[in-house]
């Protein structure tokens, strides 16, 4: 049997059994039109299942419903299943402290309901499942206010006060946003607040200033999370490709002065080897190498920074040196050890 894939995602915010049932059949009617004959019948297979669980949901329940199904086979029995949230991840759901976004449903013959669900299908299920509980937040800043956020959750922080006119006030401001004053946690895992980085910090929306801003401050004209979201990424993966690029010039560097090499790039061999060897202490790996990546996300033991993109050029040497970098704990021939 091959992998599962995460089809459909609905996160309930209190709903009791009953009403979830409803709201989920009433998006099984719509999921009619989608795709092709397998794939509606998945999904009709998908809102079936997850309708029976959610019966079983006692009122006041936050919690997530998935399906999962291998669709490489040619008749996918699909699995349902129900993952409560936690305490913590229940209380800032329901206390308000963080916002959910995403398509939003209440029960359908009670429109003044004060429970609800959130529910997402196909592609989009696993990123907002990826989002919700993995995704590494920014911190955006509107006219008016400041938000820690992801692509499906943010916190309000704070109101910006006064407008920010000049590149220095938006400097100044930004160098007194810390973790916890006032930047808040999003993170279903624990309290981690963000720190401010060279990438993270965006200005969202319509600003008129008087200079252009440092690097370390990105600016795009909206406020649509899911385009602020898709920028931060854009900036986070130009950060990497500078950091593989630096340690591939520090590399060379140690490779001129006739150094043991602390960094290697190039040989899949050799990532393979330090990484056995328990040698690996950071890799910058390109997204196309998933096998590697797969090992290493499910391991833990290795700092994994994805590089995405197809343009060479704008990867500069992390492409010419075959889209893996990384650098060991101390130096060592790896020829030595059979690479």
């Amino acid at each position: 049997m091959g992998s599962r894939e995460l089809l459909v995602l609905v996160l309930s915010a209190g709903m009791a059994g009953a009403e979830l049932a409803a709201t989920i059949e009433k998006l099984k009617s719509s999921s009619k039109s989608c795709g092709s004959h397998k794939r509606r019948q998945l999904l009709w297979d998908a809102y079936t299942k997850m309708a029976v669980k959610a019966n079983g949901i006692d009122a006041g329940t936050y919690a997530f419903l998935k399906y999962s199904a291998d669709t490489k086979e040619d008749n996918p029995d699909g699995v349902a299943e129900i993952v409560e949230l936690t305490k913590r991840q229940k209380g800032l759901v329901s206390g308000g402290s963080v916002e959910i976004m995403g398509p939003k449903f209440k029960p359908p013959d009670d429109a003044a309901s004060k429970s609800f669900c959130f529910a997402w299908g196909e592609e989009a299920a696993q990123t907002a499942w990826s989002d919700l509980m993995f995704g590494e937040p920014c911190v955006y800043i509107t006219p008016d206010s400041v938000f820690v956020g992801t692509r499906h959750k943010r916190a309000l922080c704070k109101s910006t006060g006064a407008p920010l006119k000049t590149a220095k006030d938006v400097e100044k401001f930004v160098a007194e946003l810390k973790p916890n004053a006032p930047l808040r946690t999003v993170s279903f895992a624990g309290n981690e607040p963000p720190t401010v980085n060279e990438y993270n910090v965006i200005l969202a929306g319509a600003f008129k200033l008087d200079a252009a801003l440092p690097s370390s401050v990105g600016h795009i004209n909206t406020t649509s999370c899911d385009e602020i979201y898709d920028y931060f990424l854009r900036r986070k993966n130009d950060d990497l490709v500078a950091q593989a690029n630096k340690l591939i010039a520090q590399m060379l560097a140690d490779v001129g002065k006739g150094l043991t090499p602390i960094i290697s790039a190039a040989s899949t061999k050799e990532a393979a080897i330090a990484y056995k060897s328990g040698l690996m202490k950071r890799v910058f790996v390109h997204e196309s190498m998933k096998k590697f990546i797969d090992r290493a996300r499910a391991d833990g033991s290795v700092e994994l920074n994805v590089i995405t993109g197809d343009d060479d050029a704008k990867l500069g040497d992390f492409a010419a040196y075959g889209k893996i970098c990384f650098e060991m704990f101390y130096r060592v021939d790896l020829s030595t050890m059979g690479a």
